[in-house]
């Protein structure tokens, strides 16, 4: 279904036979918030979900340089086509998951943000230089608090940080400082490092994922 008139605009809903859970879950796929990556990485979540009987949605968006306002805009567009009560989950994979954390801020409906392997500390990615300055090509001139997930905590959501030891293209320590900084700020969160890399967390065969599903378990059963 679409929520406006870009290509990019739309949210596939993932309709279980039997529902089994409450609310439902929006998979936010990343790739450094460029183009060239798509909702395709996050359909084989979003059909798990279903297949477990959990109402699952996947979001693609406005995506590019300088896209970090539509991105937020498409966001917050798509969890209005949500029609299960109850809570929300937004899973986000890498820079899903800053968008995840971002839109939690802003909508009360988001109950709870599964980060994996997620860019959740901007500044700390922009000092890095991650993906050829990823992050300074995301904001363009907008100001970096307004999209910084640590900038933006504490919010109503609980915050689920996971993360891999060798993941070489988000680094570890990413998630560290963002896991002090939720602690810091009483941002209600977890955290827990797992071994793997940075895609393990899109397959949805990987113990990795498995740890995803069961974190939905306290607010959808």
């Amino acid at each position: 279904m679409h929520y406006g008139a870009h290509p990019d605009q739309w949210l596939q809903y993932y309709e279980p036979e039997a529902v089994t859970a409450r609310g439902a879950v929006m998979i936010i796929h990343g790739g450094y918030w460029r183009e060239k990556y798509t909702a395709s990485l996050g359909a084989p979540l979003a059909a798990d979900l279903a297949a477990r009987g959990i109402p699952a949605y996947n979001l693609e968006y406005r995506r590019g340089p300088g896209s970090a306002a539509q991105m937020l805009a498409d966001a917050k567009l798509a969890v209005g086509l949500i029609k299960e009560e109850g809570p929300i989950t937004v899973i986000g994979h890498s820079a899903g998951s800053q968008l995840g954390c971002v839109l939690a801020a802003h909508d009360e409906r988001i109950t709870q943000v599964i980060s994996q392997a997620g860019l959740l500390d901007l500044g700390l990615a922009q000092a890095l230089a991650l993906s050829d300055g990823a992050v300074d090509e995301l904001l363009g001139p907008l100001p970096r608090a307004a999209y910084d997930p640590v900038e933006l905590w504490p919010v109503r959501a609980r915050v689920i940080i996971f993360h891999g030891r060798d993941d070489a293209d988000v680094p570890v320590k990413i998630a560290r400082r963002a896991a002090q900084r939720a602690a810091a700020l009483g941002q209600e969160h977890a955290f827990t490092i797992f071994e793997g890399d940075h895609y393990t967390w899109i397959d949805p065969s990987s113990s990795q994922w498995d740890a995803c599903v069961r974190a939905l378990s306290p607010a959808h059963y």
